[in-house]
């Protein structure tokens, strides 16, 4: 809720945690375990095959990739039509939202996956899987129009007890197993950023930022997991996790925000964090017929303090109950069937600035509207339902087959969404793949809740279209070629004050197309050594209902080339490489400056065609080594890092720079914002 006022707090605590920098540019104008039952689900769910889900199989080769430092699901973004969100924590995967994307945690929907500093919450020692399915999804999963990212925790093993501890500058952590019964086990990992030991505030400030840090950003994240294999058909798991971050600032007249919204001077405090419950049973049979049921329970919580003593608390629960069985019917046929109740509750008390613009809109600063005080409370219910088919008559062709009813009592919609895929094998080494699906999610909160949007607005849908081949060359080589195309419609516009004379704030009127080719060529590991080289070229556009405008999308990047390397140097030393070359992101060129209607002595810069030119393109090579050795008398390990090895000066963004121009009419002057320069980093792992 009130995304944009989140994002330029936490942005800026950002900035100060990993050390951005800024340039002045001049002038705009050209500016572990598999198990059989796992094997099953795959092949009732063919469809999971054909996403680059190579790291379902091992995803060891997400943990050891360079730039990732160790977190596997940051290493999403090196994988075809991946890249980062506004803000740098979340993906956007072939030209969606970050907000169009659902994420699954043990069958059971999750919120709060990476933290507000970028990596997730899960370390490499508790994932088993992590599959992410970036167009033409199946019916089993909803609420989502752009990818849907589902994980898989591992299970406890049946071992004496174990302990791995980590520690590093950046984040340390306490990894813990152990069996408890013979038919039971348990594992519980710890971890906590520690840059804050390590670096003081007034190291990490950026006073020609405006951003005064009064303790340095920290996280801290714990999962908890339990498994009791009941008998040899019956499995029980329980789990808890939990995440968290802060950060402490004050902000002054030199950061950029402050210079065009003066009232948000002052302190500023985030802190938010995340919890949850869960309980699954699975149970299979000889006849390969599988049941899972699941209970869930999730509590977000977000508290934000800045400026004149504006606030924004909010608190979001879910309480989950998840449903599915699958059965052969017979060697050519198999059948799913299954559904999600979900109970959702947003709790907020707010006192801030109603800014009503979309993530179209670059021109936020110019939507700024009354000063509102609400403290209210929404409940609604989500639930879908549905059924998928799996025909295989002979070896070369299977075809899928489902449907999906998803409706929820806030917007009152129903929908009825086919989704179906073919697979036809050309040779042995050849397949062909084809899937459509509609999809549906539940709107944004800040357009629809009473007080700051629409409640009338309904619900953004997109229809996804994909084809594509994948070629075997042997068994370490395959090439996987894949098109796509999206239609995206009733995505919300920002109305201006003048234009909004019903006080609706937004409409459904804009609609969007994504469309590109996402290439793979993959080596699996041998003699020693596996990579990939993924490029992707795509184009993501929106159009203005109203206006009849087509623009490119904000996360629009025509090209991504990625190339990942590992190689086992010896038995005790890898070494690997990550070399991302993408386009720079789209913005808008700032063509002049006007004076800020809402504050004397302040002003506005004057925006050109939205999103019509780009920053410079993004280069970046990370390195990463680890060695495996004895200390103590114990196995251990010492891991570095280097990101941004080449210190490549990778500019996030472009602003007016507010030193340089004070008055309307004065000719526009821009600063850059720089990424992460180099950054080493050192972990060392003890193994008792």
């Amino acid at each position: 809720m009130y995304r944009q006022l989140s994002f330029i707090a936490l942005g800026l605590c950002t900035s100060a945690y990993v050390g951005a920098d800024d340039k002045q540019s001049g002038e705009t104008s050209n500016d572990s375990e598999a198990s059989t039952l796992m094997e099953e689900t795959l092949v009732m769910h063919r469809r999971r095959d054909g996403d680059y889900n190579f790291i379902t199989e091992d995803t060891e080769k997400l943990v050891d990739t360079a730039g990732a430092l160790g977190d596997p699901l940051s290493a999403v973004f090196a994988l075809p039509g991946v890249v980062y969100g506004s803000g740098g924590q979340e993906p956007a995967v072939r030209g969606s939202s970050p907000a169009d994307n659902a994420y699954v945690v043990d069958f059971l929907p999750a919120t709060h996956i990476f933290h507000e500093f970028g990596v997730s919450v899960f370390s490499e020692f508790t994932l088993h899987s992590f599959d992410m399915y970036s167009a033409g999804f199946g019916p089993e999963y909803g609420n989502a129009t752009g990818a849907i990212f589902d994980i898989k925790l591992r299970k406890p093993r049946q071992q004496e007890l174990s302990t791995i501890i980590d520690f590093s500058m950046l984040r340390s952590g306490i990894f813990v197993e152990s069996a408890v019964t013979e038919n039971s086990a348990f594992y519980v990992n710890v971890r906590r950023s520690l840059l804050d030991v390590f670096v003081s505030a007034e190291d990490a400030s950026d006073e020609d930022e405006g951003i005064v840090l009064k303790s340095v950003p920290q996280d801290q994240d714990y999962l908890i997991k339990y498994s009791w294999d009941i008998n040899d058909y019956n499995n029980l798991s329980i789990s808890a996790n939990g995440a968290g971050d802060n950060a402490e600032a004050e902000l002054t007249e030199e950061a950029d925000f402050v210079a065009s919204n003066p009232d948000f001077a002052g302190d500023a405090k985030l802190e938010s964090g995340a919890q949850g419950q869960s309980i699954v049973w699975q149970r299979h049979d000889d006849n390969k017929r599988r049941f899972m049921l699941a209970a869930g329970n999730l509590e977000d919580e977000e508290n934000l303090r800045w400026g004149d003593d504006y606030k924004q608390d909010i608190n979001y629960s879910q309480q989950t109950l998840k449903a599915e069985f699958s059965q052969p019917i017979n060697s050519a046929l198999a059948y799913s069937i299954g559904g999600q109740y979900a109970n959702n509750t947003v709790d907020y008390n707010v006192d801030q600035i109603l800014f009503v613009c979309t993530e179209f809109d670059p021109d936020c600063d110019t939507s700024r509207r009354e000063r509102i005080t609400e403290k209210d409370s929404q409940n609604y219910i989500e639930q879908y339902y549905f059924a998928n088919a799996l025909w295989t008559p002979t070896d070369r062709f299977d075809f899928e087959l489902g449907a999906q009813y998803q409706s929820n009592d806030y917007t009152n919609e129903d929908f009825v969404h086919p989704r179906l895929s073919a697979s036809f094998a050309l040779t042995d080494s050849t397949r062909l793949n084809a899937r459509y699906g509609s999809y549906n999610r539940f709107p944004d909160l800040e357009t629809v809740l009473p007080e700051t949007g629409n409640p009338d607005l309904p619900s953004p849908t997109a229809q996804h279209y994909t084809l594509g081949v994948v070629q075997d060359f042997g068994e370490d080589w395959s090439l996987s070629v894949e098109t796509y195309y999206k239609e995206l419609e009733n995505l919300p516009l920002a109305l201006s004050e003048e234009n909004d004379s019903d006080n609706q704030r937004y409409i459904a009127d804009t609609s969007g197309k994504a469309y590109g080719v996402d290439i793979m060529l993959n080596k699996n590991l041998s003699d020693n050594w596996y990579s990939w080289v993924a490029l992707s070229m795509a184009k993501s556009e929106r159009t203005n209902g109203q206006t009849l405008t087509t623009q490119d999308y904000n996360l629009d990047t025509p090209l991504i080339f990625n190339w990942v390397m590992n190689w086992q140097a010896t038995r005790s030393l890898n070494l690997g490489w990550r070399w991302s070359v993408r386009s720079g992101e789209a913005y808008t060129p700032i063509i002049g400056v006007q004076e800020n209607p809402y504050f004397e002595d302040s002003v506005l810069p004057i925006y050109g065609e939205a999103y019509s030119d780009r920053l410079p393109n993004y280069n970046r090579l990370d390195l990463r080594m680890k060695w495996d050795f004895q200390s103590f008398g114990k196995d251990s390990a010492l891991i570095v890092d280097i990101i941004n090895a080449l210190n490549h000066d990778n500019v996030d963004e472009r602003n007016l720079d507010y030193d340089k121009v004070n008055q309307p009419g004065d000719k526009p002057v821009t600063i850059d914002t720089v990424g992460l320069g180099f950054t080493p980093a050192l972990t060392y792992r003890l193994i008792l």
